[in-house]
């Protein structure tokens, strides 16, 4: 495309209308075609705007995923605190991109649309005008606070938090998906020069590094090279997309980006940090770990909380409990396929509905696949009993459920 081109493009008024608000409250940054960015920070707030700015070269524009109260105030010298006061929140964007081929950024794009919908989250999808595909959470679908923590100054600790644990969740199934679609283990490897483990992330990526003034293509933004727009998508056209959607002359304004429910992805990042939590070393320190008896223990000596849970009488953190009770089983030397039996017949006799099978297999997998020793939590965790209302401590309590058997045998030793 020459400069009267993409003039004529971002001349058309639903593109500036669309581009207009999405640019509201977020810093906005122009790059040329040579992929160098304009001067930071800038915003866009009128028509006219966007106009001054192709004149001056400008090709392509990316938003921060951060809203502000003054984009204008931003300076590279602010302070991570300077930086909460005048953070009003923030979106979360998946960025997927596809090493060698762009059906593998579309078949990880549906997996991670299908995780997320399992948590009851309509994300929503759009080109990014190159390799790949962005999944978004808008920042309405978050809760204000968590822990009596405001979430806009948890940036980017809730964002790496997320895309963390969205990529371990689910890298087992792109990776069985893609030697599916490719035919095999060999011929996904030839798609590739080289490869350093058998992992799905050797064939796409998914972003997880996050920072302050963290950017993304704007939706309808143009991409300097491809000259394809980075267009929002509905679930139906992802399944078929090709690159003819997103050529400028083919581009419609009827697709949302970044639109969901308020709260709806509450559970979700719950569940993120929680897991993000566990990988901290400092959480449970080692001397808080008991050794693991050397036999099998079985249900009769566990806790209240956990006969609780596995009876199935739970209404509320089902994914939760899921997490609790594998780590529970393992540390109580249950084998794998014993665990698996188990949480099969615990999901069947759920109250409130029984997780779906793929859930409850990608969480497995999971498992067994960490070496480290995963404690369940520490039974002041609210958000794993007492808020479910599981927690009915007897004598035999102590810090932690697998403390429990452990306190038992003391006692009938002393007997």
């Amino acid at each position: 495309m020459n400069n009267t081109d993409v003039l004529k493009y971002y001349s058309n008024p639903n593109i500036q209308r669309c581009i207009l608000e999405y640019a509201k409250d977020r810093e906005v940054v122009g790059s040329a075609d040579d992929g160098a960015f304009a001067s930071r920070p800038d915003t866009l707030m009128y028509p006219s705007d966007i106009i001054e700015r192709i004149n001056r070269g400008v090709v392509a524009f990316h938003c921060s995923v951060e809203k502000w109260k003054n984009p204008m105030q931003l300076k590279t010298e602010l302070t991570n605190v300077e930086l909460n006061e005048i953070r009003k929140g923030f979106d979360f964007i998946i960025d997927i991109d596809a090493k060698a081929k762009l059906e593998h950024a579309k078949i990880t794009a549906l997996i991670v649309y299908g995780f997320l919908k399992e948590y009851g989250i309509e994300s929503t999808v759009k080109f990014s005008g190159s390799r790949g595909f962005h999944i978004s959470i808008a920042e309405n679908a978050f809760p204000s606070s968590i822990d009596f923590k405001k979430i806009a100054v948890r940036y980017p600790e809730v964002p790496q938090a997320l895309a963390n644990f969205i990529r371990e969740r689910i890298s087992d199934q792109i990776l069985d998906e893609l030697v599916t679609f490719e035919g095999g283990v060999s011929s996904l490897i030839n798609t590739v020069e080289t490869i350093s483990e058998l992992s799905a992330f050797q064939f796409v990526d998914l972003e997880k590094n996050w920072g302050n003034r963290h950017l993304f293509r704007m939706p309808y933004s143009l991409h300097p090279k491809k000259w394809l727009a980075s267009v929002p998508l509905s679930i139906d056209q992802l399944k078929n997309f090709n690159l003819d959607m997103a050529k400028p002359e083919n581009v419609k304004t009827d697709n949302n980006f970044l639109v969901n429910k308020e709260g709806e992805a509450t559970q979700l990042i719950l569940d993120a940090l929680d897991w993000s939590s566990k990988l901290k070393p400092d959480v449970i320190p080692k001397k808080d770990f008991k050794p693991r008896m050397k036999i099998r223990i079985s249900e009769e000596y566990f806790p209240p909380c956990m006969k609780t849970i596995l009876s199935g009488e739970i209404t509320d953190g089902r994914k939760r409990s899921l997490f609790t009770i594998a780590s529970f089983l393992r540390a109580m030397n249950w084998s794998q396929e014993e665990i698996e039996k188990r949480i099969m017949e615990w999901n069947t006799n759920l109250a409130k509905g029984q997780l779906t099978d793929r859930l409850l297999r990608t969480q497995l997998k999971w498992h067994f696949r960490q070496s480290r020793e995963l404690m369940p939590a520490n039974c002041e965790s609210d958000a794993f009993y007492k808020s479910i209302n599981v927690c009915k401590p007897d004598e035999f309590c102590s810090k932690n459920p697998v403390n429990y058997p452990f306190n038992v045998y003391k006692k009938n030793k002393k007997k």
